[in-house]
């Protein structure tokens, strides 16, 4: 069948990916069958009227499935379905331990089939080069990492060009980095009164003193930034700025605006650490995009494709910052992992990577809502992209009661002590609403807490 010729017009995916795609189609509807001769590559090309480069790829990226084999002086053929192409039938190891992290706050884990082979082809689809990918890599990454991080960064609003971006094993491996390079001991770094718990661990472990400043349900107040810049030196502002971990709130567009521009009068680095945006239908644009002279953009892959990835986009405000964080990176983790990078740019390129998201956001807003008819008669905060909420305790109740009663149910809960940066710990708890639970699971545990929670701490009392 050498005259085969595919349609590309309705694939959005690059041209060499959509090549593959189309074989593999094609296959599955049997207009392609096992032993078809293929087009010669330059016949395909004229075809199609693409370089033969483009062609090229295609055909690999084709063999790298498994789909297809080449033999010199032959051909290009259709082989026998491979193992690459079932990977649904691969078994679990039972001696791997599943269970989670309660004291993290987890996605909804996938478990739409089609999704899930969906991941699995593309994990598979990477063995081909597995030998290069365990090797010692340079700092410097490779140009279809770079297109594919900035694929996935227009997703918030930016565009920045391809070779800015710095890429970290994790969003906690980067503010290391960052605060390496821009802080010393004794140095004073600003963020919200109630933070994400992560930049205390590294401030402590860094001997950095963290300030919590007055904050409002529209983020940290001016005022309190703009008294922090004039009352000595300050490194560096945090902000969470989306969704924010743990009281869900969305920093707005005129708000955002007014803390940028305290910043640049008082040239005070952003330390932008934006782990949900890709998550928000509604957010503002990032800091980064209104202040990129001042701003360090960390794109966190973990809570919107997975925290096992361990792979955080970096945009630093300028290239010696930038280069001074390459190397704080270097002597930390010596390299970001070229197995989740390579398998984060197969997702984001071939379209499975906005597929997860569009199942998180849709599973999200359908936990939210289950939550929120659950728990209609307590206090919360919560956004329907989200996947927690923060919960605030009615009268009689404290977060250690509450979190003890709750000891044993499988929903994560985390105690505001480990949010609070500045004044008394409020009564209030973080409630996952994600991981391994499926929704009737999710279901039963929050009504578990809401009769709870409608008793007394002493009449219902789990130890004896």
């Amino acid at each position: 069948m050498t005259d085969w010729c595919p349609d590309l017009t309705g694939s959005n995916a690059p041209r060499y990916l959509a090549i593959a795609d189309a074989i593999d189609a094609d296959i599955r509807k049997g207009k392609l069958k096992q032993g078809d001769r293929l087009p010669a590559q330059r016949q395909l090309a004229g075809l199609l009227d693409l370089d033969f480069t483009t062609v090229a790829r295609g055909y690999a990226e084709a063999r790298r499935r498994g789909i297809i084999s080449s033999q010199v002086g032959s051909g290009t053929y259709v082989t026998p379905p491979s193992s690459a192409r079932t990977t649904s039938s691969a078994t679990s190891d039972p001696r791997r331990p599943r269970t989670p992290d309660p004291t993290m706050n987890l996605p909804p884990e996938v478990q739409a089939p089609d999704l899930i082979e969906r991941l699995q082809q593309g994990f598979a689809s990477l063995s081909a080069d597995l030998v290069p990918l365990m090797r010692y890599q340079t700092l410097e990454a490779s140009e279809p990492d770079r297109q594919a991080a900035c694929s996935w960064l227009s997703g918030v609003g930016l565009s920045p060009e391809p070779e800015a971006i710095q890429f970290s094993p994790g969003a906690q491996a980067a503010l290391s980095g960052i605060l390496a390079a821009i802080a010393s001991p004794g140095d004073r770094i600003a963020c919200e009164e109630i933070t994400y718990p992560g930049i205390r661990s590294i401030c402590a472990q860094q001997h950095l003193e963290l300030q919590g400043l007055k904050t409002d349900r529209d983020g940290i107040d001016p005022d309190a930034f703009q008294a922090a810049c004039l009352s000595g030196t300050l490194k560096a502002l945090y902000v969470n700025p989306t969704l924010q971990n743990p009281t869900t709130r969305t920093v707005p567009h005129a708000r955002r605006r007014a803390l940028a521009a305290i910043a640049r009068k008082h040239a005070v680095p952003i330390l932008e650490d934006d782990a949900y945006g890709q998550l928000s239908r509604t957010a503002s644009p990032p800091f980064a995009a209104i202040a990129p002279e001042l701003t360090w953009y960390i794109g966190s892959l973990a809570k919107s494709l997975g925290a096992g990835l361990r792979l955080a986009y970096v945009l630093a405000p300028d290239k010696n910052a930038a280069w001074q964080f390459s190397r704080a990176v270097r002597t930390f983790s010596v390299m970001t992992s070229p197995l989740s990078t390579a398998l984060a740019t197969r997702w984001i390129e071939d379209g499975t990577a906005e597929a997860l998201l569009a199942y998180l956001r849709k599973e999200c807003t359908a936990r939210q809502t289950l939550a929120a008819g659950i728990l209609k008669d307590q206090t919360f905060e919560a956004d329907p992209d989200g996947f927690h909420l923060w919960l605030r305790l009615p009268a009689g109740w404290t977060r250690s009661s509450l979190a003890g009663q709750m000891r044993g149910q499988p929903i994560g809960i985390a105690e505001s002590d480990a949010f609070t940066v500045s004044g008394t710990a409020p009564e209030a708890v973080r409630v996952c609403l994600g991981g391994p639970l499926d929704r009737t699971g999710l279901k039963e545990a929050l009504e578990v807490m809401a009769r709870t929670l409608q008793a007394s701490p002493q009449s219902t009392s789990a130890f004896f």
